[in-house]
């Protein structure tokens, strides 16, 4: 499939991580608006924590599937982000402490960005609950907890959920082109024809 060039650009700022470690989930709360649908993502030493802001809050898969979900502590945490159409904010740990970033789209008529998607884990459903759906991946005991309402139909003969990738261009003197940076954009579902579903 050929990739569509967007005109865009990302400005990428720090963001200060004093109060992260005492309260991860509160300090994703009160970041600004990441766009209208803000997926989060983390990766910690105990496994992998999906969630949404739903409400002003963050529900976590630990708090829906805790039996597969680890909980969100800064004490495992390796990274994580809060994503959306506009916007993705990043933490992850540093050598001396958590770091933080925020990249933010802008519409610029000389830059080039192009989105694709990642295949995620998942080949049926084993629960629902709250809004999230708990996959398993064949018989290699993968299992995640997304914050999607996934049906069985959905996943026909291959794996259904996405998640979408942002990457940013820019071009060297020589006019060789490089990604320089990449956010995450959104989590989605496709339907057995292939067609992208976005869920909320």
């Amino acid at each position: 499939m050929k990739r569509k060039i967007k005109p865009m650009a990302c400005q990428r700022q720090p963001l200060d991580t004093a109060d992260f470690a005492t309260d991860p989930s509160g300090w994703f709360q009160e970041q600004t608006s990441v766009g209208d649908d803000a997926w989060f993502l983390a990766h910690a030493d105990d496994g992998v924590i999906w969630g949404q802001i739903r409400e002003g809050q963050l529900l976590t898969s630990d708090s829906v599937f805790p039996q597969v979900s680890p909980p969100l502590r800064a004490i495992t945490l390796q990274q994580a982000r809060l994503f959306g159409q506009s916007a993705q904010v990043q933490v992850w740990r540093g050598r001396d402490g958590f770091k933080a970033c925020r990249l933010q789209d802008c519409q610029d008529d000389g830059a080039e960005a192009f989105d694709e998607t990642h295949i995620l884990w998942g080949t049926h459903v084993e629960a629902q609950a709250q809004g999230f759906t708990l996959v398993a991946d064949g018989h290699q005991g993968l299992r995640h907890a997304v914050p999607l309402k996934v049906e069985d139909a959905a996943f026909g003969r291959g794996r259904p959920l996405r998640l979408v990738v942002r990457h940013y261009l820019t071009y060297d003197g020589d006019g060789q082109v490089r990604i320089t940076l990449s956010r995450l954009v959104a989590l989605r579902q496709v339907s057995e024809g292939g067609q992208d579903e976005s869920q909320t």
